[in-house]
């Protein structure tokens, strides 16, 4: 990262960080010109709304009046979006109360709530929904009879009367016009772990202010697509925070819980970032390779992709792009468990490239005879 870079992140991290005094802040801006450039990293993260209120706080000589225009406009547009998910959230919780479901929001409002005590502090596109696996078919009865439509078959079959592949499938998506995306989840991992299983099982039975099990539940997330928005290291910092006032001597139960999990490299990772960035205050721990990997983190913020230098260049921006899961839940669907729902689905997510994974149906019995015959010999043993 060079020298200008780096003072373009500072800065950018100055203003969505609204614990920056503002003194701090004018400070950061004082040199600074590119209001383009600015605008990029707020798209690309997300963060309209944290710009627009530290934007609020300085005079009108430290932004154009058409950066300010473009950052308002952005702020109502977030806040209409976030005032129908709640809208949206609101009903739903009626209706799967009243047919007896086991539910939890999480992220989105519900965490932009706890954390900044407004709704519209923490934006989100689409709206998670955990439910119990038991009540996956009910809860998607509600939400397609609030008008939602499914794009992927993971719960039911073509007739809703009995959940498939729930040992592969963590979530199902739906769309309806003028709605927010809803995404219906058994599980917050795709990796069906003990982790994942405990942070699951915290959320449905209800988070009331903070718990150390959705801390490392947010850094797992953050990290698994190498912290891919500064808007989740920003969430992390508040929810450290709210940590330290609430629960005396959390940090010792937060390695016990970590190591337990396997999941202490993730967790160390997200404190490094923010002891660099947002100057909160962490046990000092760390892992080979720590240094270069949020080097990299960092350096992925300003950029989406770097030119093909080495192999760590092409493979880490290729793990970030969402279209790559997609296209292995393909192969795998095809290969493994193939109806015409998951053809479906690989024409939608696959788009172009499905044509090529089509070439592998004739190899699809052969896959799944090798399989079925694996786990009998390893279950014969």
């Amino acid at each position: 990262m060079t020298p200008s870079d780096e003072s373009l992140l500072r800065t950018f991290l100055c203003l969505c960080n609204s614990k920056t005094p503002v003194s701090v802040l004018k400070l950061a801006l004082l040199n600074f010109s590119n209001e383009e450039q600015l605008k990029w990293l707020i798209e690309r993260h997300r963060v309209w709304n944290l710009a627009a209120a530290a934007v609020k706080k300085l005079d009108a000589d430290y932004f154009s009046a058409d950066f300010r225009l473009w950052i308002k406009s952005a702020e109502v547009d977030c806040k209409q979006k976030t005032l129908q998910q709640f809208k949206v959230q609101s009903e739903l919780s009626k209706q799967l109360n009243d047919v007896e479901v086991n539910y939890h929001f999480f992220k989105g409002i519900d965490l932009s709530l706890r954390l900044y005590g407004d709704l519209n502090c923490r934006f989100s596109k689409d709206i998670d929904l955990l439910i119990s696996e038991q009540d996956a078919i009910k809860a998607e009865q509600v939400l397609l009879k609030y008008g939602y439509k499914s794009i992927n078959d993971a719960f039911t079959d073509i007739v809703p009367s009995s959940v498939i592949r729930g040992g592969f499938y963590k979530d199902k998506c739906y769309q309806a016009r003028y709605l927010p995306v809803m995404e219906l989840h058994t599980r917050v991992n795709n990796e069906n772990t003990q982790f994942s299983k405990a942070v699951t099982a915290s959320l449905l039975d209800g988070v009331v202010g903070v718990s150390i099990i959705e801390y490392l539940y947010l850094c797992v997330h953050a990290m698994k697509s190498n912290c891919h928005r500064v808007k989740w290291l920003i969430d992390l910092a508040f929810y450290y925070e709210k940590l330290n006032q609430h629960i005396p001597d959390w940090d010792k139960l937060k390695w016990a819980e970590a190591h337990k999990f396997g999941i202490t490299r993730q967790v160390i990772a997200c404190e490094y970032l923010m002891a660099k960035y947002l100057d909160i205050a962490v046990t000092p721990k760390g892992f080979i390779g720590l240094i270069s990997y949020c080097n990299w983190i960092s350096d992925s913020w300003l950029r989406e992709y770097r030119p093909i230098t080495s192999i760590k260049w092409v493979t880490f921006p290729l793990l970030m792009n969402s279209k790559f899961e997609h296209r292995r839940k393909a192969f795998y669907l095809l290969l493994f468990c193939p109806n015409e729902r998951d053809k479906a689905f690989i024409d939608h997510y696959a788009k172009s490239d499905g044509r090529y994974i089509k070439l592998l149906i004739p190899f699809r019995k052969f896959f799944r005879y090798t399989k079925n015959k694996w786990f009998r010999l390893n279950n014969e043993r």
